[in-house]
């Protein structure tokens, strides 16, 4: 008797169990073929307390999903609308069609009240997402953004790539990862070749002025990388390795481990570049060799309403650029080695009371230095010796504190509201820097007001008031509309700016064999009014899905702080001068068409001007770009074609001619042309991509300023090491909880 009890009591509770926790098949189809969609990532969330797993599609289509509750899932996939669902009772088998279209629902973070569909976003929002980075081959930030609209990317042998938006560079464009603001400016600007893009989950644009939530170096507008996060993986890997046939090896791998509420996630990697020179006999090169290590760190804990993001990075790139051959046995030669070290800590707080009341907290602690040493060479036996010239060598240091509170609750009236505190200190030292040490502090209140007018009109007022320790900081407003009517919405902008001048733009003097800038004590802090509208319009066309994008801004930068060039027969001789009125005007049209679901054409066209005060120039000088990207998904989804097309029109500079008169010179325009493959194999566990870039074998673009003359007429920017074959591969492994 007691036999048979324990055999009905073990029969009954393995019926129990699987009653609770029932297998869930999941087919996805294409809605206007009927055929199946692979690749297609699902979000499958239990609703009692948030657990969840991820997991894709087949070639055939299908998934699996265990059921034990109440759920919702999430389907999505890269030109099609996502689909949302509940799922309140047990079904053995379900079936979605997922439809082409064109706001895909990618949710954004940056200067939102809480994470939203880019469509539905007060501010003019660019997505570069994970698909986009993939499809490019991109390894960092500047190799990313080099093919988009309305933006353009410098190239320095020395101090790396910047950033030019609506016109606009150097300090007043900030670059955010994961909020978090990164320091260490050369010349002003970030060198974007040093954020590599290895667990980037995707890059938010914000053109135009932010600088009532972002503070200063918002003038021009925001770029927030945003890296992954796991959310569901109970272990989650991969290793991406990628070489390029002009030097480039590349190796990076990261490990997620997830235990309920906890999350431990790891990354490394190590890129390395051998120089590129167009002339083989030169031992100067013109792109530098460089070998670049980083790794981090992140913890995460999640519970109820409340979680805690803790993350460290760390970078380490070395820098060598040698010298020509030395006079006269040309045995010898200068080898000057630059070593930058980033070291970044920050801590992501937030809890929310309900859905519409919320608190959001970050402080980090960011630290950079850039060390030169130059030595002499002699390459009979490869020794080398530490020059005696103290100003050969230099060691410069910054520090930087943030801490940054939010507060977001919406009341019944359709109001929104977002206040917080911002606080920015940064210091440096080094002895380039006056008096070896300086630092400049910045704390702010801010707030905003959204007011939900109808569902058609969003109206959205803005302050800051800021303290600066070095100057004075005018109240900074900003006001956003946004306005929907039908398949068409209108944004539009309007905020001033205020900008005081970096520690290094004020105290850091500069020299090398490339460079001789000096500081300026004596600078005035930047102001600005800034105007942005942007027009989309969702529409058929020959009966597919289209969409048209218009956008327009004037930035009227005082005060404007840039590099001047002190003495006409010093080329290299620069100071940081206050040189008045800046303005920028210009737009961008870009269309987006879908002629079957599986290929997505886009093109578009920008215009930009600029008009310097300075220069007493009484026109604005005008620049454009043409982009033509096109996207063939293939083998049912498990393979991409990539086409990526720009024009770089002839580009404005200012120069000397032979009576010491400023004149204008342009960098030539030219084309671009990239094309990528990529295909998925064994359940898209492994990725390989290959491809050609620069296929028009760009390198230095010639320039010829009006009027010749002997100070530089005839000059080159650099813009590319020619023609090159690319290969990747990458290998993921996923584990969901169950």
């Amino acid at each position: 008797m007691v036999r048979r009890i324990l055999i009905i009591i073990v029969v009954f509770g393995t019926t129990s169990l699987f009653a609770q926790e029932r297998i869930i098949n999941i087919f996805v189809l294409d809605e206007g073929s009927g055929q199946p969609v692979p690749n297609c990532h699902i979000t499958f969330t239990k609703l009692s307390d948030g657990t969840g797993s991820t997991t894709s599609t087949d070639y055939d289509g299908a998934a699996s999903v265990v059921f034990s509750g109440k759920s919702t899932i999430l389907i999505s996939y890269v030109g099609y609308r996502p689909i949302i669902d509940t799922i309140a009772n047990y079904t053995s088998e379900l079936s979605y069609r997922l439809s082409s279209g064109l706001e895909l629902g990618e949710v954004v973070v940056t200067g939102q009240n809480k994470p939203i569909p880019v469509d539905k976003s007060i501010y003019n929002i660019k997505l570069i997402g994970d698909d986009r980075i993939s499809q490019t081959a991109s390894n960092n930030l500047a190799e990313l953004l080099n093919n988009e609209l309305n933006i353009s990317i410098n190239n320095d042998p020395s101090t790396g790539s910047s950033l030019k938006l609506q016109g606009i560079s150097g300090e007043n464009i900030k670059i955010l990862v994961d909020g978090v603001p990164v320091i260490g400016r050369m010349n002003g600007n970030i060198d974007l070749s040093q954020l590599n893009l290895n667990q980037v989950d995707h890059v938010e644009i914000v053109e135009g002025p932010m600088s009532v939530l972002y503070g200063s170096n918002a003038l021009g507008g925001v770029v927030n990388i945003i890296t992954k996060q796991n959310e569901y993986a109970k272990l989650k890997a991969g290793v991406n390795a990628y070489y390029e046939s002009v030097g480039v090896y590349n190796f990076d791998g990261n490990l997620y481990l997830k235990n309920n509420d906890h999350d431990v996630g790891v990354t490394f990697g190590r890129d390395f570049f051998g120089g590129y020179s167009s002339d083989e006999n030169s031992r100067r090169q013109e792109w530098k060799p460089k070998e670049q290590y980083f790794a981090g760190m992140q913890y995460k804990y999640s519970k109820d309403n409340f979680s805690l993001r803790n993350k460290i990075d760390y970078f380490r790139e070395t820098l060598l650029s040698r010298s020509e051959l030395l006079p006269v046995y040309n045995t010898e030669g200068y080898d000057s080695w630059y070593y930058t070290t980033r070291f970044n800590a920050s801590a992501n707080g937030k809890y929310c009371y309900s859905d519409d009341n919320s608190i959001d907290v970050i402080v980090a602690y960011s630290y950079y230095s850039r060390i030169k040493n130059k030595y002499l060479k002699d390459l009979t036996d490869l020794s080398e010796i530490l020059t005696t010239n103290a100003d050969d060598h230099d060691t410069s240091v910054f520090n930087s504190i943030v801490a940054k509170g939010v507060w977001d609750f919406t009341t019944n009236y359709k109001l929104s509201f977002q206040t917080g505190l911002d606080i920015n200190y940064e210091n440096a030292h080094g002895k380039r820097i006056e008096n070896e040490y300086q630092e400049i502090g910045d704390y702010a209140l801010f707030g905003s007001m959204q007011w939900d007018i109808s569902s058609k009109l969003v109206v959205q007022p803005s302050l800051r008031v800021a303290y600066n320790t070095k100057y004075n900081a005018p109240l900074v407003p900003s006001l956003n509309v946004k306005y929907r009517l039908n398949n068409t919405s209108f944004r539009v902008s309007y905020a001033r700016g205020f900008r005081a001048p970096s520690l290094k733009e004020l105290y850091l003097h500069f020299f090398d064999s490339n460079h001789q800038i000096e500081g300026n004590t004596e600078l005035k802090a930047e102001s600005s009014h800034n105007f942005n509208l942007a027009v989309n319009h969702n529409f058929k066309l020959f009966m597919k899905q289209s969409g048209l994008k218009i956008t327009g801004f004037y930035n009227n930068i005082f005060n404007k702080i840039t590099l001047v060039q002190v003495d006409p027969d010093n080329p290299i001789h620069y100071r940081n001068e206050n040189i008045g009125k800046y303005e920028s005007i210009g737009g961008t049209l870009s269309l987006t068409y879908i002629p079957v679901n599986r290929i997505n054409i886009q093109l578009g066209v920008s215009e930009i001007g600029r008009r310097d005060n300075y220069y007493d120039k009484d026109e604005f000088v005008f620049s454009n770009n043409v982009t033509s990207n096109v996207t063939v998904n293939l083998f049912r989804n498990t393979g991409t074609l990539a086409i990526i097309y720009k024009y770089f029109g002839e580009y404005p500079q200012y120069g000397f001619d032979d009576s010491d008169e400023v004149v204008i010179r342009f960098v030539e325009g030219y084309h671009n042309l990239d094309i990528t493959f990529m295909k998925a194999f064994w359940k898209n566990q492994i990725t390989v991509s290959t491809g050609v870039k620069n296929i028009f074998d760009n390198t230095e673009i010639q320039g010829v300023g009006s009027g010749g003359g002997a100070h530089g007429s005839s000059y080159s920017s650099l813009v590319g090491w020619g023609r090159t074959v690319f290969f990747s591969i990458k290998y993921s492994l996923v584990r969901n909880e169950k």
